[in-house]
């Protein structure tokens, strides 16, 4: 991915405007959410039993750095695309994706309009519904709030049948999250050569 490079300028100028100012030359919107993760079992009656469940967050800057927490894991996206797996009972940050492209710049490009089967209001966002694939084959849905290029919540099944994993956002705030949450904690061990 190309990534706009600014002169040793650009900060301090930058600085010199509101907050307002600057975010109306925002990329993506801040966003600041609560998070969490549950599995359910799927009984022959089509109940649900709740097995587990993970809470966490999920910050994103208006630069596009994101992190993702939820348990004892976490994703943090950098700004220059860099995508690292963070397991916090190891202190350890494994480079897993390097220089990708970041999530709201690649759903303008790829988003079919076809591919939305409708929407649907999820933890105050009206959300475009579409159809999630695992190996190829519908196995839930992902529900994405457009305007913020933010999947709000996601649940697919696994091949059988057995099992529901819902994972979504919640008390979802527009505002810059603190960086000092958006970085490899210090004294962890950092891998940077990304998978093959």
């Amino acid at each position: 991915m190309k990534s706009l490079r600014l002169s040793r300028w650009a900060p301090i100028l930058l600085l010199m405007f509101s907050q307002d100012a600057s975010r109306a030359q925002s990329t993506v919107e801040p966003i600041k959410a609560k998070q969490r993760s549950l599995s359910y079992e799927i009984q022959p009656d089509g109940a649900k039993i709740l097995k587990s469940e993970q809470t966490g967050a999920f910050y994103r800057t208006s630069s596009g750095i994101t992190m993702n927490t939820v348990g004892f894991l976490s994703t943090f996206s950098d700004e220059q695309g860099n995508a690292y797996e963070i397991n916090h009972n190891k202190r350890t940050a494994k480079l897993v994706v390097a220089h990708q492209e970041p999530f709201h710049e690649w759903i303008k490009k790829n988003l079919r309009p076809e591919s939305i089967l409708g929407y649907e209001i999820v933890n105050g966002l009206n959300c475009a519904v579409q159809t999630t694939l695992l190996n190829g084959k519908p196995a839930g849905k992902s529900y994405l709030h457009l305007p913020y290029a933010l999947w709000v919540k996601t649940e697919h099944t696994d091949p059988d049948g057995s099992h529901l994993t819902v994972r979504e956002l919640y008390d979802i705030e527009v505002a810059e999250p603190d960086p000092a949450l958006l970085r490899i904690p210090e004294g962890y061990s950092i891998d940077n050569q990304p998978e093959q």
